[in-house]
């Protein structure tokens, strides 16, 4: 999220499912399982976290995290609340096989995740470091960050400060979870 010399430059954005962007907000989940034709290459930079309304499915949830679902269930009038920015620290190759062992650090259910993705490819889960905006904003849903898309520009112009973020998790909580995360992965 930097500036060029003719201007500010575009803002990267992934766009995931808005009851697990909350979920992330609150600490509850670290990881986010991809398929990695969605997230092609390593994701190097910080990103803003753009939760999507659309093709939100409260079966995919486990029971104890379907108050996600439900508090996201339909896009705010106002617009898009931009809440969060996020970092990838570790990313892992898994099969379909491997995600009952992950499932306490995030909010859908195995199946759940092996419906919204194709159970016979390997699937990335990325360890994320999530920090909350001091400032949250909420952006017009432009028609170039509309669509079935992992990842959008954001326009130069929404008001994004990552510098005034702070970290969902404490250093030693989020210690923690990647020790855990990678127990689950051995």
């Amino acid at each position: 999220m930097s500036e060029t010399e003719a201007g500010p430059s575009t803002i990267a954005a992934l766009k995931e499912r808005a009851g697990v962007v909350n979920a992330l907000l609150d600490g509850t989940q670290t990881v986010l399982v991809r398929h990695p034709t969605l997230d092609p290459g390593t994701i190097d930079d910080q990103f803003v976290l753009y939760p999507a309304y659309s093709h939100q499915d409260p079966d995919r949830y486990q029971s104890r995290h379907e108050h996600y679902y439900h508090h996201a269930s339909a896009k705010p009038d106002a617009g898009v609340p931009i809440r969060a920015v996020a970092d990838v620290r570790e990313e892992y190759t898994v099969s379909s096989d491997d995600l009952a062992s992950l499932a306490r650090h995030y909010v859908y259910t195995p199946d759940g995740l092996r419906d919204k993705y194709d159970p016979a490819d390997d699937l990335r889960v990325l360890l994320l470091r999530v920090h909350e905006l001091g400032s949250p904003t909420l952006i017009e849903e432009r028609g170039n960050y509309r669509g079935c898309r992992a990842w959008i520009e954001l326009d130069a112009d929404v008001n994004v400060d990552p510098e005034s973020a702070t970290p969902v998790l404490d250093e030693a909580a989020f210690a923690e979870r990647r020790a855990a995360v990678r127990d689950a992965l051995e």
